[in-house]
């Protein structure tokens, strides 16, 4: 591990000090091969680039180095999952190296020490957990990219803790978190560095922005409060037909309802506090705002998360409940606590199943490929984890809302008439149980109809067999007691062939026979071609 002892006294010293930092750093560029000695690498020059630049100080740097040094080392002895969560933050790091200063080197250096102890002694847990340093920073799980500085999650624990009375106690946390934020004007933003729904990082968010100045007001740091709101109208805001949405994400418009909701509340929070008059202003437009667009949210059975797209999980409709239900409390409008009510029923209410047409009739003898599955059809009201269960078989899937197929296989039943059964689950528990059109079961015991003609060589036919997707044709020749087959194989229901005759005049009868091996004959008359 590079270690560097340095101490200063003063500020002549100081440079000295950052002059002979950025001269080890070059001197140590690390390996130029791809993985984590090439990211490992290029943080390091992004750290003589930021010490050289007056960006990051050369104590902070010598403290980042010894990061750096500590997680390459401990990639090394990780087993496969750890390594790759590991390396994924280190890189996520090194993506940021053009861009270090002050708070982006502490939070991702920071974070890159929390990950390098974590993961040298624990698996990665469960996606979504949070997990604390000894400042009370939170860092939140995320599959195959370990675990991230979070700001909503970090702000939400402020607020939890001013609001319970432990402000105090949650100072050392808030005074970390004020370290990590990123000038940028007049306002103060809290960046997010790993890639996340197609955005790359560093990427903001408007609702986390309003729950920063929230909780930041509510403890009294209101300067600090009002820096992190001026994010929010300087690039967080987007324009919907309805007025302005927060954006959830500064690289995409997806129009949020919950992050809209928590945003209204939260700005109209730091509003009151700091006594912000172009918040207090905002905070009425974002609550017009979502209270025209809320109808487009409601699919008469759940929520969606998003303007246009699926339903939210049991989790955020929930929250969203939770959140109409403090807009109600805190402005009086009976709207608010009505859209609360209503979708807190969905969460009691099993869905409906609207069973779609019959499947046509099966043949389950010969198990031939055809007609052997029915596709059993029906509607969903809102997603659910649905059971088809056919004569003791029995599938399960979790769908979402809108129309499905189930496909049953009868190959080898007995014929018969069956009644399929769906019990659809909810996120919420409530399960609704139902028949479905019945499906009936045959075995093929009818022979094909068939129709032939030849003309000169060219035999022709049409064959008619709701069992069969197709026949197998022989035409049979008979003269003066001998006969001769010519097999013509396996052909579609209906075609042509032309065919080939041995000398002679004949007697000539086509058979086809179906899939099932039922048989029958027409007559072809009298064919023949010269020896």
């Amino acid at each position: 591990m590079l270690r560097i002892s340095l101490r200063v006294t003063s500020l002549p010293g100081l440079c000295l000090l950052a002059s002979a930092l950025v001269g080890v750093i070059l001197a140590f560029p690390g390996p130029a091969v791809a993985g984590p000695g090439a990211d490992a690498a290029t943080a390091r020059r992004g750290l003589a680039a930021a010490v050289a630049a007056g960006r990051v100080q050369a104590l902070d740097a010598e403290r980042y180095l010894g990061y750096l040094s500590s997680s390459v080392s401990t990639l090394r002895q990780l087993p496969p999952a750890r390594a790759a969560n590991l390396g994924a933050v280190l890189s996520d790091v090194a993506r940021q190296a053009g861009r270090y200063n002050e708070a982006r080197a502490l939070t991702l250096f920071s974070m890159l020490d929390l990950n390098t102890r974590y993961l040298g002694r624990s698996d990665m847990p469960e996606q979504g957990t949070d997990v604390a340093d000894v400042d009370g920073v939170v860092y939140r799980a995320f599959a195959g990219r370990g675990l991230q500085f979070h700001p909503l999650a970090n702000f939400g624990k402020v607020n939890a803790a001013v609001l319970s009375g432990r402000g105090a106690e949650g100072l050392r946390h808030i005074y970390a978190l004020l370290a990590r934020g990123v000038p940028s004007g007049q306002a103060t933003v809290w960046e997010y560095y790993f890639r996340y729904a197609g955005g790359a990082p560093p990427w903001r968010s408007g609702m986390a922005q309003a729950v920063a100045a929230q909780a930041l007001a509510r403890a009294g740091l209101v300067k600090e409060a009002r820096r992190a709101y001026l994010a929010i109208p300087s690039g967080l805001l987007s324009r919907v037909s309805a007025g302005p949405w927060i954006r959830l994400y500064s690289f995409s418009p997806v129009v949020v309802l919950n992050a809209q909701l928590q945003a209204a509340i939260s700005v109209g929070d730091y509003a009151a506090l700091a006594k912000d008059r172009g918040a207090a202003s905002l905070a009425p437009q974002l609550q017009a705002s979502a209270a025209a667009l809320f109808p487009r949210f409601d699919t008469g059975f759940w929520s969606l998360y998003a303007l246009g797209g699926s339903e939210a999980p049991l989790g955020y409709h929930r929250y969203v409940v939770s959140l109409l239900e403090k807009l109600a409390q805190r402005t009086g409008d009976t709207g608010w606590a009505e859209r609360a009510a209503r979708f807190q029923l969905y969460t009691r209410q099993p869905p409906n199943v609207t069973p779609g047409s019959p499947s046509p009739v099966l043949f389950s003898r010969p198990a031939d490929g055809y007609r052997d599955e029915a596709t059993i059809s029906f509607r969903l009201s809102k997603g659910a984890t649905v059971t088809l269960q056919v004569a003791g078989s029995r599938q399960t899937r979790t769908l979402a809302r809108g129309p499905h197929t189930m496909g049953w296989n009868a190959a080898g039943r007995p014929a018969g008439v069956y009644v399929p059964r769906l019990r659809a689950v909810d996120a919420a528990g409530n399960a609704f149980e139902t028949a479905l059109p019945e499906v009936t079961v045959r075995w093929d015991t009818v022979a094909p109809q068939i129709s032939a003609s030849v003309r000169g060589r060219v035999l022709t036919w049409r064959a008619v067999d709701e069992g069969t997707p197709w026949v197998r044709l022989v035409v049979r020749l008979d003269r003066s007691g001998r006969t001769r087959l010519v097999d013509l194989g396996r052909q579609a229901l209906a075609g042509s062939t032309r065919l080939r005759l041995p000398p002679g005049t004949w007697s000539a009868t086509l058979v086809a026979y179906d899939s099932a091996r039922n048989q029958a004959r027409t007559d072809l008359g009298a064919l023949g071609r010269s020896s």
